[in-house]
């Protein structure tokens, strides 16, 4: 029985997150599952008068909305291809992105992200956004490491999963 809980991703136009929903799409064929693209995003709307989008239209949050907008659709179908299924729903939500993804995991079968590879270093000086997310998620979360490339479609039946074995 195919499973009606949906994979999560967290997109953010990076090669990580391409990776990602690359893996949740041949994951969510195998569960017969939805996979949802979320692309979080935070406006930096200038607070100081309006000299600033006068000189740079393009920082207008509604220009960069419909930017990141046409990024997540241009992604999803590019990492679809010819596929027609999973079935996907891609959503672009202005706010925190940890706390969205981990707002969005509740009732999840999975919430799936990139590594983008900085290091532990540099996550435990910057943040990340992916330890914030495995530490709130309300379900398993999968972060695809760098150089795991998942074949959606497995030669000869079963295959192993290089992230979940």
């Amino acid at each position: 029985m195919a499973s009606r809980q949906p994979l999560v991703v967290g997109v953010d136009g990076s090669d990580a997150s391409a990776r990602a929903l690359r893996w949740a799409l041949g994951e969510a064929r195998r569960r017969g599952a939805p996979v949802h693209a979320l692309a979080v995003w935070e406006s930096r709307a200038v607070m100081a008068g309006p000299a600033p989008l006068l000189m740079n239209p393009d920082l207008a949050p509604h220009h960069v909305r419909e930017q990141r907008w046409q990024e997540l659709t241009r992604l999803v179908r590019d990492c679809m291809g010819s596929a027609s299924s999973p079935e996907v729903h891609a959503e672009l939500v202005e706010g925190d992105a940890a706390e969205t993804l981990a707002e969005r995991s509740v009732g999840a079968a999975m919430l799936v992200m990139g590594d983008h590879g900085r290091g532990r270093l540099a996550d435990a000086v910057l943040g990340s956004t992916a330890l914030r997310c495995i530490h709130r998620a309300r379900c398993p979360v999968v972060v695809v490491p760098a150089g795991v490339e998942s074949d959606p479609e497995p030669a000869g039946g079963q295959s192993i999963d290089p992230v979940l074995g």
